[in-house]
């Protein structure tokens, strides 16, 4: 046999393994869990965890006074961002003229030149937070036209998009997205309202800021984040008694306090007065939706 078609069977067989591997699996979530949450189940699989990739990123430096520029990234946002009908911070893409993609790559490259151990730990929280923020944006403009962020892939069986790419370099040390956010951010700060700062250039993803993030204002910056994606219909809505909520309370369940009653515990502390009302008898989350599309100006 051609040792060409012997390979393709081979993998054949392997594909289809591992597709009735993932069948039967999704067939047992299906029946231990309920109907919304099964319907995640599969891909809450491919979440990464909260695992700190380097003891180095807890080193900080408590009485710095060092403060990063995030002009350039304010200057970027504020041309190009804006509030669709929807209540959705869109970016206008095919409009970021060449002069204003190079300006992003220079802040980059400046963010990853920073010592970021030599940072008091809020400048740290602002600076994960812009520099993550900036890169996916810089990663859209380099691979657009493209209808979602996970359409950038690196081969046929990339199914999540360009966040396991290591795409920055920081005191020495290549990062991914997903290190950023689940390898440093989420176990140093274990802070749930850092979910609505991360922006994944998704529709239903918490709004892309119109101001970069600032160590002196980020507790007030991330408490204004979370009431708008709260009080959003792309974070939490209730129809005839029935939630729906973002993917993200799934997703990230355990961050939100580990059970469908803690992140409604959570969602009620932001919730707008007509909000917290529709949610006062509610105990359970019936749905969970998310929208994976560009979140691109029209």
């Amino acid at each position: 046999m051609h040792l060409a078609t012997l390979f393709n069977r081979r993998m054949d067989r392997s594909l289809k393994t591992i597709a009735t591997g993932l069948s039967a699996l999704a067939l047992a979530i299906s029946f231990a869990a309920p109907a919304a949450q099964a319907q995640s189940a599969i891909e809450k699989l491919a979440v990464p965890k909260s695992k700190l990739v380097s003891s180095f990123w807890k080193k900080n430096d408590a009485s710095s006074k060092i403060k990063i520029d995030h002009g350039p990234w304010d200057a970027f946002l504020g041309k190009y961002v804006r509030t669709d009908g929807r209540g959705v911070n869109v970016v206008a893409y095919r409009r970021v003229s060449s002069a204003d993609k190079a300006a992003l790559k220079t802040y980059l490259t400046d963010l990853q030149s920073v010592d970021v151990p030599s940072l008091n730990r809020n400048e740290q929280y602002a600076y994960w937070l812009n520099l993550y923020n900036a890169a996916t944006v810089s990663i859209v403009l380099d691979n657009y036209p493209v209808e979602s962020i996970r359409d950038i892939k690196r081969g046929a069986f990339d199914f999540i998009g360009p966040f396991n790419d290591k795409v920055v370099k920081v005191n020495g040390k290549s990062l991914t997205l997903n290190d950023i956010e689940s390898g440093i951010v989420r176990p140093i700060w274990n802070d749930p309202l850092l979910h609505y700062a991360f922006n994944c250039a998704a529709i239903s993803c918490p709004n892309l800021g119109k101001k970069a993030y600032r160590g002196g204002k980020i507790r007030g910056q991330l408490a204004s984040a979370a009431s708008r994606f709260v009080n959003d219909p792309r974070g939490i809505s209730v129809k005839d008694g029935k939630v729906t909520a973002s993917k993200i309370y799934f997703w990230y369940q355990d961050d939100f306090g580990g059970s469908e009653a803690s992140v409604l515990k959570h969602i009620k502390q932001f919730a707008a007065p007509e909000l917290k009302g529709k949610l006062a008898n509610i105990k359970s989350i019936d749905d969970y939706e998310y929208d994976w599309s560009l979140n691109e100006a029209g």
